[in-house]
């Protein structure tokens, strides 16, 4: 990518007219990665058009990560999120049927108040 037009990427970013969205800034990057676009999109539908849009123009494989800013959930949302991510956890249960304490014996983690 980029051996026949260097500012391919860029010129795809700023030529795409995806309705609700659009591109607000460009990053070359060292890592995993080559690039990060970051855009602003009406919702996470209008971010994937973007990012197939993108992808087709310049010819890429993209990989779209939608962000929140930190501190706008509320507190039902993040009650919520805390309660999916209490399935992965397991809190001993004590003596299982057969009245051994083990490994075993798992349960989940008390709600929050």
């Amino acid at each position: 990518m980029g051996q026949d037009n260097p500012d391919l990427l860029s010129d795809s970013a700023n030529d795409s007219e995806t309705p609700s969205s659009k591109v607000l800034t460009q990053y070359a990057v060292l890592g995993r990665y080559d690039f990060v676009i970051i855009t602003e999109a009406e919702d996470n539908q209008s971010a994937a058009r973007l990012s197939l849009d993108l992808g087709v123009r310049a010819g890429l494989n993209i990989e779209t990560l939608p962000a929140l800013p930190i501190g706008v959930l509320s507190d039902e949302e993040h009650t919520s999120m805390l309660r999916d991510v209490a399935v992965a956890l397991a809190v001993p249960d004590g003596p299982d049927e057969s009245g051994q304490e083990g490994d075993d014996s798992w349960r989940l983690p008390d709600e929050p108040d």
